[in-house]
């Protein structure tokens, strides 16, 4: 059985650099390979551009190393556009582009924006505690 596709968002990837917890278990899964991440261009940059800005994130070689290994582990994709705007903040409509091109099975994000919309197109949209319930990460 292939592994599940999934959009992280960017909220979920800063989480588990600065702060741990259930979502540094989703940045761990994804590189023992237990869902396949799908990835754009867009988020990459924007995931760095977060990074850079943050107050919390003090970059290290470590920290670099690793944010390479997640994006060299994901599935990179050209997302298509799609016109129906569904989420309340335009700026997280590239997330469901990339999840409907990439055929993600999940956005995981901590967003509650995305999180009220739950499901769309046939993809669950959870937060990182919902995700690790549904995919059985520990």
């Amino acid at each position: 059985m292939s592994a599940k596709r999934v959009v992280v968002d960017t909220n979920v990837v800063i989480s588990a650099l600065t702060a741990g917890g259930t979502p540094q278990k989703i940045i761990q899964a994804w590189i023992t390979g237990e869902f396949l991440a799908v990835m754009s261009k867009e988020l990459k940059q924007e995931i760095n551009v977060v990074l850079n800005r943050s107050k919390f994130f003090k970059p290290d070689k470590k920290r670099k190393i690793l944010l390479g290994t997640l994006f060299n582990q994901a599935l990179m994709v050209l997302p298509q556009p799609i016109d129906q705007i569904v989420f309340s903040d335009e700026n997280d409509h590239f997330l469901l582009e990339l999840a409907v091109t990439g055929q993600a099975a999940y956005i995981v994000s901590g967003d509650h924006g995305l999180l009220k919309v739950r499901k769309i197109r046939g993809i669950e949209i959870l937060n990182p505690h919902q995700f690790c319930q549904k995919l059985k990460i520990k």
